[in-house]
């Protein structure tokens, strides 16, 4: 689904901008002197969420849900204006970044590696590691957050993502 509408531009760069929301992640992308374009990608916290049936979920759950937003992504991601800044005032994505050890402030910038580091320590959980040796949460809402996080800029190629309040 695409619509025009205004996009912000961020010292003549291109941007996007990410939402996370229940049942879909909204993405509002704008390059050069184009028209913003909004995409609307069939996951969300909750709906990914739906493959998790244990806390934390089994590896073949994430295994899973891993399989199903990479298949989304490549449906769209021709859709996405690559070497964009990555945008989001998402307050999942802002816990995500204190969870990976980033100042509160009211703008931060989380980057992939920190993304991912998070990611792995869920996974160690996954695989078996005992929740009590770190704090990160295992629900299946947060589980799939933190997924969607990296599989978006994993395979989309942004470095990082700014938050702002």
């Amino acid at each position: 689904m695409s619509e025009t509408q205004k996009a912000p531009v961020i010292n003549g760069q291109s941007v996007t901008t990410l939402q996370i929301g229940e049942e879909f992640v909204i993405v509002t992308t704008k390059g050069g002197s184009e028209s913003a374009e909004r995409i609307v990608l069939s996951m969300g916290s909750v709906k990914t969420a739906k493959y998790f049936r244990h806390s934390p979920p089994t590896e073949s759950e994430m295994e899973t849900a891993i399989q199903l937003v990479e298949d989304e992504l490549i449906r769209h991601h021709h859709s996405i204006v690559k070497g964009a800044v990555l945008t989001t005032t998402d307050a999942s994505v802002r816990n995500i970044a204190w969870l990976g050890g980033v100042d509160d402030r009211p703008d931060l910038t989380l980057t992939i590696e920190l993304v991912e580091k998070t990611f792995n320590r869920l996974a160690a959980i996954v695989q078996g590691r005992p929740t009590s040796l770190d704090s990160i949460p295992t629900t299946a809402e947060f589980s799939a957050t933190l997924l969607i996080l990296r599989e978006f800029m994993h395979h989309l190629e942004f470095a990082s993502i700014d938050i702002r309040p």
